[in-house]
């Protein structure tokens, strides 16, 4: 019986290699995410590395007004630029990031030690703006305690009575870069094309092969029902499979490509590409099996189709969730099929450690959802009413 089994799945797999949209589905689809995600990191390191690396500029408009102000920016490496009359227009456009406005009578309340306002001019619509625009604000507060704790000292009151805290700030995650929040956007993206891999190899063997008369004579050879549909589902996870791999292999290539000298350059390791594949494998079946039921309950090529080309969101969401309110992962969320996968992927991208209960209870639960899958989908092969489409 197996070698009959094999027989389907290696003639199944070789007539979808001529197939041009088979192949579309398998090797060029699942490039786009890591693509997307690459331009994404590509321009914010570009960014943020300028911010760091070159020498600070911040233009002001009525520079004449403050020079105490100037003196304390030079002091600190920091260019002064005059800025244009239309100060709007020109970060607006770009042409600068933020504008530090000054007024006429600055000078004459700072000697007197009252309060001078200024204006800072940004566009917060802009990564480069927001990077500008904290930059500006951190020199701004410096020259303020600065000047603000000259004064105090000069009418003889200690500092450290108007200072109660002495706030040190401890990162956990230190060295964290910027960009690795987009990290958090590989899981949906990896399960998103994971459930598309097999896509159209289950609708083109079963409810293409319906609208073609070619089912039919098929379950007329000496091959138990559940068999025929065994080798095409072992021939689309082989695709799906195929489709995993050429988007873990993007990613690392992609990575390595754009993420330069930052840590999470190297998170795609050999190891941890081979631990997503093993961890995603169970998914991978229960993927294959969602879309072999939906292909063989659907009564046309068109609305297989249709469904079809719409599973794939419903995984990603939970995915896309948690890019903006991260959940802190409990054993029982193991238990729950591409969430528990999901939550796993989200450690693995950004480095941390896993529990081997966790990813076992996983993996259980997915054979399981995937072996009930499969049963169901042989069940519904042998129901003639199902398989014919009436």
């Amino acid at each position: 019986m197996w070698r009959k089994i094999f027989v389907i799945f290696t003639k199944e797999a070789r007539d979808n290699s001529r197939d041009r949209r088979s192949l579309l589905v398998a090797l060029i689809y699942p490039l786009l995410g890591p693509l997307l995600l690459g331009l994404m990191i590509s321009a914010i390191v570009d960014v943020t590395t300028v911010a760091k690396t070159g020498k600070a500029s911040l233009a002001l408009s009525g520079a004449e007004y403050a020079p105490e102000l100037v003196r304390f920016l030079e002091d600190r490496d920091v260019r002064v630029v005059r800025a244009p009359k239309d100060v709007d227009g020109a970060v607006r456009g770009g042409d600068l990031e933020t504008v530090v406005v000054i007024p006429k009578d600055f000078d004459a309340k700072f000697q007197a030690e009252r309060t001078a306002q200024i204006t800072v001019v940004s566009n917060s619509s802009r990564l480069p703006g927001l990077i500008a625009l904290n930059r500006t604000a951190t020199l701004l507060g410096d020259f303020n305690r600065q000047i603000w704790g000259q004064r105090i000292k000069d009418k003889g009151v200690d500092l450290d009575v108007l200072q109660p805290l002495a706030i040190k700030s401890h990162d956990v995650k230190a060295g964290t870069h910027i960009v690795e929040i987009l990290l958090l956007m590989v899981p949906p993206l990896f399960i998103f094309n994971l459930f598309m891999g097999g896509v159209y190899l289950a609708m083109d063997t079963t409810s293409g092969e319906r609208e073609r008369g070619s089912l039919e004579p098929l379950l007329v050879n000496p091959v138990a029902r559940w068999g025929i549909m065994l080798g095409k589902y072992l021939a689309a996870l082989l695709y799906t499979a195929v489709g995993v791999l050429v988007q873990l292999t993007a990613f690392v290539v992609i990575f390595q490509t754009v993420g330069g000298d930052f840590a999470f350059a190297k998170i795609f390791s050999v190891t941890t590409v081979a631990g997503i594949f093993l961890v995603t494998l169970p998914l991978m079946m229960v993927a294959v099996g969602v879309q072999f039921i939906i292909a063989t309950v659907t009564r046309s090529f068109k609305e297989a189709q249709t469904y079809l080309g719409l599973l794939p969101l419903v995984p990603a969401i939970p995915g896309m969730v948690m890019v903006f309110a991260p959940v802190q992962a409990s054993e029982w969320m193991m238990t729950i099929p591409i969430f528990s996968q999901t939550l796993i992927l989200s450690r693995m991208v950004q480095g941390d450690v896993l529990m081997l209960s966790d990813v076992l209870i996983s993996m259980s639960t997915s054979v399981v959802a995937a072996a009930l899958l499969i049963a169901f989908t042989a069940h519904l092969y042998g129901r003639e009413k199902l398989i014919f489409g009436n």
